[in-house]
Order: C-alpha cells, then sequence, then structure tokens
C-alpha cells in the first residue's frame, strides 16, 4: 500500500510543477498599458481634464517662453446676443504667444455638460491632437499645455453632440494664428452662407400678402360650397 501512494503522491507532484510552468507570465506591456493609459488623465464626478501636459516641450521649442492663464465661461446666457445661437463662450477667441505653457479654467454656469476640446497640437505629445477640458453641470476644471512655436490657428469647441452647432465654437492664435475659422459666433460668418437669402423688398411684400389673400378666397369658397 505504501508503494502506490508514494506513486501517486509524485504524480501530483509533477502535474503541478508542469501546471506551473506552463502558466503563461503575465502580459507585461499590457499590464504597463493599463496602468499608465490614463496617465494624461484626471477624472471625477465633475468632470474631466485629458492629454494634459506640464513640462513636455514640443520639438520646435527649445524652453517654455512663458505662461498664460485662461478663464472661459460657457453657458446659455453668452448666447443671448447672437441670433441661431443656444450656446457659447463668454469669449470665442485668445491669443497666445508661441511656446507658451497655457493653464485654461472652464466654467460651466449651465445644468448640462460642456466641454472646452482644442484640436491640431502635436499628435507625439498630445494623443489625437487633443486637449480637453469637461464640466458636467455647474462647476469647474483646470488643465495646462504647452503650444509650438509655429503661427497656427486652433480650432476650440464642445463635442457634445449638436453643441458646436448651436454656437460652442471658438478659435486659439498662436503667434497671431494663420487665419480665421469659420462660424465664430461675433467674429466669423458661416464657410457657406445661404445662398437663398429673402431680401424682403416692396415687391415681394406684396407677391407674400397677394399670396395670403388668394389663399383666403379659396378657403371661404371651399368652405361656402359645402354649405
Amino acid at each position: 500500500m505504501l508503494w502506490p501512494l508514494l506513486l501517486f503522491l509524485a504524480s501530483v507532484l509533477v502535474f503541478a510543477e508542469r501546471g506551473v510552468a506552463q502558466t503563461p507570465p503575465p502580459d507585461t506591456e499590457m499590464h504597463h498599458h493599463m496602468e499608465h493609459a490614463h496617465d494624461d488623465m484626471r477624472m471625477d464626478m465633475e468632470g474631466m481634464v485629458m492629454n494634459e501636459n506640464l513640462d513636455r516641450l514640443p520639438r520646435d521649442c527649445t524652453t517654455i517662453a512663458g505662461t498664460q492663464e485662461i478663464t472661459v465661461h460657457a453657458g446659455k446666457k453668452y448666447a443671448q446676443q447672437f441670433n441661431g445661437v443656444m450656446f457659447t463662450y463668454d469669449q470665442r477667441e485668445w491669443q497666445v504667444e508661441p511656446c507658451t505653457k497655457v493653464t485654461v479654467t472652464l466654467v460651466n454656469e449651465d445644468n448640462v455638460r460642456h466641454q472646452w476640446m482644442l484640436h491640431g497640437l502635436p499628435r507625439y505629445i498630445y494623443p489625437e491632437g487633443m486637449f480637453h477640458i469637461e464640466v458636467n453641470g455647474p462647476g469647474r476644471k483646470t488643465g495646462t499645455f504647452i503650444v509650438p512655436s509655429a503661427k497656427k490657428t486652433y480650432l476650440v469647441h464642445c463635442d457634445v453632440a449638436q453643441h458646436t452647432e448651436k454656437g460652442m465654437k471658438a478659435q486659439l492664435k498662436v503667434g497671431g494664428g494663420d487665419g480665421d475659422l469659420p462660424s465664430i459666433p461675433g467674429i466669423t460668418g458661416p464657410r457657406q452662407p445661404d445662398i437663398y437669402p429673402a431680401q424682403w423688398g416692396l415687391w415681394l411684400q406684396g407677391l407674400t400678402l397677394a399670396a395670403g389673400l388668394v389663399g383666403a378666397a379659396l378657403v371661404v369658397k371651399g368652405l361656402n360650397l359645402r354649405q
């Protein structure tokens, strides 16, 4: 009875050792990716800051030329002065010098989510070339990024569905920029203006009035026929 028991125990030990040897090591690269995928994002219940950059210089900058702080208010009340605009920022254009460290504070004054998202930054520092602040309802968030040295106009907008179309669009110019973007409320018009503008001259007003009278007469005639 002793030998079978010893053989059984030996077999168990051999299979246990094989199982340990065959267990694949953890995917170090995947583990590293999961641990550090959000190094540049700060998020809580109030909102988030994504792709923040405090010290990594763009390749065309040898040093940080200066710092600049921007406070942006977002809300419905800033859209009241523009026809057809529902949301916008209290400012829709900012000027910064090349190689500047820019700190933005987004103050949301509405009960809906708003964003301050800037596009076109170097992708080797900023994933997808984007810097992003988001505030979920009334509150504020602050984030920092560093601009390159090239003269360029960067698009700023809110990426929440329909908010850009409803007025949350702006531009940030580095070194004076390289032109203006279209459809910035209070700054530029649309890229393609309406090709059917209504010119309310006397003849058009008279034609509209006549069409209305004819329509009313036809309605009255129809009612009389039914009687």
